[in-house]
C-alpha cells in the first residue's frame, strides 16, 4: 500500500516544493496510518513532520486517552507534536454552528497556525476513498451543484490527502500488518448524524447488496466530474472576462440569452460568489430566480439573498448588494460669499435676490434660498435614510422611491452626485430639487447651483 500512496502523491505533486508537512493525528486508525506513511517518507526527503492533536472537549476520559496516546506515539518516533484544546459544544452555541462544523472550523484552524510557523507547508489530513464517496452521497442528498458531486479533492490550496487512493479496509489491513494500535472513536458508530448513518448504514448496504465495487465507483465518478468542473469553471472564468462589467457594488451581466442555460446559470453563480463571502446559503433556487429576471428584459429590482438584489434592463442582468449606500466620495462645501466656489464638479455662487430675478429651469442649474440652509453641504453618493421635501407643507419622499419612480437604473444610483445637508437631499443633478430650500417672495440670498460634471442618468 506504501507503493500506492506513494505514486498517489506523486500523481497530483503534493510535496512539490514542500518544505514540511503538518498532519492532523486524532489517533485513530487513518490518521495513525498516515503519521506511519508520512514519518518515514519525511525522513527520506528530510521534510519536518509535525503532528498536530485536537481535543474537542466532549468525550471526557476518551478524548483524554486519545490525546496521550497521540502524544506517547509521537514521542516514541521522535515527531513533533502540537495539542490544542477547544471547548467545541460553546464555540458551536455562539457561532450558530453544529457541533460538526464547529469541529471541522477550530481543526483547520489550528492547522493552519501551526503551517504558518513553516515555509511552504503542507497540511495532510487522513481523508480516504471511504470518506469521499461518503461525502458525494451527502452532498448529493442535500442538493448539491457539480462542485459537491466532486467530493474531497485530493489537493485543495495547501491541504493534501494522501490517503484518498485506499479503501478503509486497506488501510486497517496495513495497521494489521505493522502491528500498530490505533484508537477506537465510540461516537462514529453512533447514527445520529448524517454523515454516520451513510458510513455505517448505506455504504455497507451498497457494497454488500447492490455491488461490490460501489465506493470505487462512486470515487471513479467523482473523479470525472472532478475532470468536467475543472473545465467549465475555466469556461465560466472566461465568460467573465467577456460578459461581465464590475462596479463598485455589483456586476453587470450582458449576452445571457445568447448563451446555454446551464453556462449563463453558472455565470449568475460566480456572480454571486464574487459579490458575498460564502456560496452555503445560496443553492439552485436563487439562481433560477436571478436567470428568470434575466429573460424579462425590463424587471424591477428584486431580493434574491441576504441583500443581494438582481434587475434587468435593455443592458442585461445587474447583480448587486443594495446596503442603501453609495461608496462614492464626500466633499464638504465651503461656500465663498464672494465669487464663484467650485467643488467636485459643482459650482457655488451667492447673489442678492432680484424682484426680476426668476427660478431656473434649467436641468443642471438651480436656484436656492442661502437662507434656509442651516448646517454644511456636501456632495456626496446615497446613503440609507435620504430624503427630499415634496412640497412646501413639509411632506417627504424618500429618495430611494424617487428613484424607483424616475426608473433610474439601479446600476447607476451609486454613481449619481447628491448636493445634501445631513439625510436632507437639496438637488438630484439632473432631477428636481427639495422644496424646503426654494426661492420665495421672501428670499434675500440666493446660492446658484450649477452642476458641470458628468451626465450620470437620463431626464
Amino acid at each position: 500500500m506504501k507503493t500506492k500512496i506513494i505514486n498517489y502523491i506523486n500523481k497530483y505533486g503534493m510535496l512539490n516544493g514542500c518544505g514540511s508537512i503538518v498532519m492532523g493525528l486524532s489517533g485513530g486508525a487513518d490518521s495513525v496510518c498516515l503519521l506511519l506513511i508520512f514519518d518515514e517518507l519525511c525522513r527520506h526527503k528530510n521534510i519536518a513532520l509535525t503532528a498536530v492533536h485536537i481535543h474537542h472537549g466532549i468525550r471526557g476520559q476518551e478524548a483524554d486517552r486519545d490525546m496521550a496516546f497521540c502524544e506517547d506515539l509521537c514521542r516514541r518516533r521522535g515527531i513533533a507534536f502540537e495539542c490544542f484544546g477547544y471547548d467545541v459544544p460553546k464555540y458551536a452555541a455562539e457561532n450558530g454552528l453544529t457541533c460538526e462544523e464547529a469541529g471541522r472550523k477550530l481543526r483547520y484552524m489550528a492547522f493552519k497556525e501551526v503551517a504558518s510557523g513553516f515555509d511552504n507547508a503542507r497540511i495532510a489530513v487522513a481523508h480516504h476513498m471511504d470518506d469521499r464517496a461518503e461525502t458525494v452521497i451527502f452532498n448529493m442528498c442535500r442538493g448539491s451543484s457539480l462542485k459537491g458531486i466532486r467530493g474531497i479533492l485530493p489537493v485543495n490550496d495547501n491541504i493534501i490527502r494522501p490517503l484518498l487512493c485506499c479503501s478503509k479496509v486497506e488501510i486497517l489491513d496495513f495497521l494489521a500488518e505493522e502491528k500498530q494500535d490505533y484508537c477506537r472513536d465510540n461516537t462514529n458508530f453512533e447514527n445520529d448524524y448524517s454523515r454516520n448513518r451513510i458510513r455505517n448504514i448505506i455504504l455497507p448496504e451498497l457494497v454488500q447488496d447492490i455491488n461490490s465495487g460501489s465506493v470505487k465507483n462512486i470515487v471513479a465518478m467523482s473523479e470525472d466530474v472532478a475532470e468536467a468542473e475543472d473545465f467549465l469553471e475555466k469556461t465560466t472564468n472566461g465568460l467573465m472576462d467577456t460578459h461581465a462589467c464590475r462596479t463598485d457594488r455589483g456586476i453587470l451581466l450582458t449576452g445571457l440569452d445568447e448563451m446555454e442555460p446551464y453556462m449563463a446559470k453558472r455565470l449568475i453563480m460566480k456572480c454571486f460568489e464574487s459579490l458575498t463571502d460564502s456560496l452555503k446559503d445560496f443553492g439552485r433556487q436563487h439562481v433560477e430566480k436571478a436567470y428568470e429576471l434575466a429573460s424579462k428584459k425590463d424587471s424591477r429590482p428584486s431580493e434574491i439573498r441576504n441583500g443581494l438584489y438582481a434587475s434587468c434592463n435593455q443592458d442585461g442582468l445587474y447583480i448587486y448588494i443594495n446596503s442603501g449606500q453609495s461608496t462614492m466620495e464626500s466633499y464638504d462645501v465651503i461656500i465663498s460669499e464672494k465669487g464663484i466656489t467650485r467643488v467636485a464638479g459643482f459650482s457655488f455662487e451667492v447673489i442678492e435676490r432680484s424682484p426680476d430675478k426668476k427660478i431656473s429651469n434649467e436641468v443642471y442649474t438651480k436656484l436656492f434660498d442661502y437662507d434656509k440652509i442651516k448646517f454644511s453641504m456636501q456632495i456626496r453618493g446615497r446613503r440609507e435614510g435620504d430624503f427630499f421635501a415634496l412640497d412646501k407643507s413639509g411632506h417627504h419622499k424618500k429618495l430611494k422611491q424617487y428613484f424607483v419612480d424616475e426608473k433610474v437604473p439601479e446600476r447607476q444610483r451609486d454613481f449619481i452626485p447628491l448636493l445634501a445637508e445631513g439625510n436632507h437631499i437639496l438637488w438630484i443633478p439632473g432631477g428636481r430639487i427639495s422644496a424646503e430650500y426654494m426661492i420665495t417672495d421672501e428670499t434675500q440670498r440666493v446660492l446658484r447651483v450649477s452642476y458641470e460634471g458628468e451626465q450620470t442618468w437620463n431626464v
